[in-house]
């Protein structure tokens, strides 16, 4: 196991963007036993609103327009306000775990788990804004910022189970469970908060509509739409 040690030299988003990705143990360190918890919070949610806005424009560039605005800002407050919304139950479920940690230094330990995400998905923003230029399919877009999404957050959660750990977690399977609610929060989230990659006359929906029986409306929508704009082609050329 990696060991727990302070963030060297002074404290900032670069310091903490190179320990979250190569010595998470310094991260946990300090917001659990380090006195600069304070700074590396601060740290934290800066890196996590950079990542976030970042990957926001990229998918704001798919349709432009609102969106350029929209998008980033619809992804930014929708993974807080999940992240806000579910950290209680994370309290709990830990709790129920057999771990004795602090509210504060679980608090923590999410805003990290967030700001890793967000590293990963500042990381795959390129590869989002090459296929927003170059496709007009709703649906392939959709499927690549979902995957991406999923990508970035599994890897983020794998900081939040190692951290756990090294602050005295011992059985997993609360966490796991807290885990998967929390993925399930966020997809549903980026449902409630639609569109953010298409456009609509209103800023957000007044449909309620599970975030899955969504996907399927707008994938059905979208192949409809490709094999008509196909056969069209096919015309203009015949």
């Amino acid at each position: 196991m990696e060991p727990l040690e302070p963030v060297p030299g002074p404290i900032g988003p670069g310091s903490v963007v190179e320990a979250l990705l190569k010595k998470p143990g310094q991260v946990v360190y300090e917001l659990s036993a380090g006195k600069s918890a304070g700074r590396v919070v601060a740290a934290i949610l800066v890196v996590a609103l950079a990542g976030l806005v970042a990957f926001g424009l990229a998918a704001g560039s798919f349709s432009g327009g609102v969106q350029w605005w929209a998008a980033p800002v619809k992804i930014t407050v929708g993974t807080l306000f999940a992240a806000l919304i579910c950290l209680p139950s994370l309290y709990i479920f830990v709790s129920l775990s057999g771990a004795n940690i602090r509210f504060g230094a679980l608090a923590g330990l999410l805003a990290g788990t967030v700001a890793l995400s967000a590293l990963l998905l500042a990381g795959l923003t390129p590869v989002v804004w090459v296929f927003s230029q170059s496709t007009e399919s709703l649906g392939f877009m959709g499927t690549l910022m979902v995957l991406a999404w999923l990508t970035a957050l599994l890897a983020g959660l794998g900081f939040l189970r190692k951290g756990a750990r090294w602050m005295g977690l011992t059985r997993g399977f609360h966490l796991h469970l807290w885990t998967l609610m929390f993925l399930v929060v966020t997809l549903q989230m980026s449902c409630a908060l639609r569109p953010i990659l298409g456009t609509s006359v209103d800023l957000l929906p007044k449909e309620k509509r599970f975030f899955l029986g969504h996907w399927a409306k707008v994938l059905g929508e979208s192949a409809q739409s490709d094999t008509e704009g196909g056969e069209r082609s096919t015309r203009g050329v015949e």
